[in-house]
């Protein structure tokens, strides 16, 4: 776009706001006027009360950049209201800077159920305002809280120590029948060609995992 002016920010919104245009065209006018649009503030205020959907949510986005404006503090507020995106404009209104976010925000946890996600918003959102959180709630039936805290996770092969079976018991008996482990014969193995203690090997011909004295290293 031009250089950037009263004009240039009012097509930017204009595109941006403009829903039959093609999504890579919004996006870049939604970037254009995250910064330096003070100016057009009041339009944008007063298109936000048109706007809804993703539109809005784009809108009340940009505006949440504009901070010390009640205006753009209340639209917030009423976006965190609708329950559409808890998350996001919990974190908006943390960013915004308006200490009377934490009592709001409070007042939200009483009244409306979060899940974990949603709670860990409002919560960091509190305290980046200087409030304190005692929130209450069980979670543990909330899917991302199992998941996070690793409670619907089965005992498995994969989570064993790689250090278990190292070392076997010398009192312990191996019950592998293919297994060579108590063979006399050790790994400086000199015995006849008939020598099968090192037969279960399946390595290539590159193989040194027996010495040199292996039958394959012989030839």
């Amino acid at each position: 776009m031009d250089e950037k002016n009263k004009e240039s920010m009012l097509k930017a919104l204009d595109v941006m706001l403009d829903e039959e245009r093609p999504y890579p065209e919004r996006l870049e006018a939604y970037e254009y006027l995250l910064e330096d649009c003070d100016e057009i503030v009041d339009v944008m205020l007063e298109k936000l009360y048109a706007a809804d959907g993703e539109t809005g949510k784009m809108l009340m986005e940009i505006l949440a950049g504009y901070k010390g404006n009640k205006a753009i503090f209340m639209g917030l507020v009423s976006y965190l209201y609708k329950g559409e995106d808890v998350a996001l404009f919990a974190r908006l209104i943390g960013g915004y800077g308006d200490e009377q976010g934490i009592e709001v925000l409070k007042s939200f946890l009483n009244e409306y159920e979060p899940n974990y996600n949603e709670y860990m918003e409002i919560r960091n959102a509190i305290e980046e305002l200087g409030g304190d959180c005692d929130f209450k709630q069980d979670f543990s039936d909330d899917p991302l809280y199992r998941y996070l805290k690793g409670l619907d996770e089965e005992e498995t092969d994969s989570r064993r120590s790689p250090f278990e079976g190292l070392w076997k018991d010398e009192d312990e008996e191996c019950d592998d029948d293919d297994c060579h482990c108590d063979d006399d014969c050790d790994d400086d193995c000199d015995c006849d060609d008939d020598c099968h203690c090192h037969d279960d090997c399946d390595c290539d011909d590159d193989c040194h995992c027996h010495g040199d004295e292996h039958p394959r290293h012989q030839e």
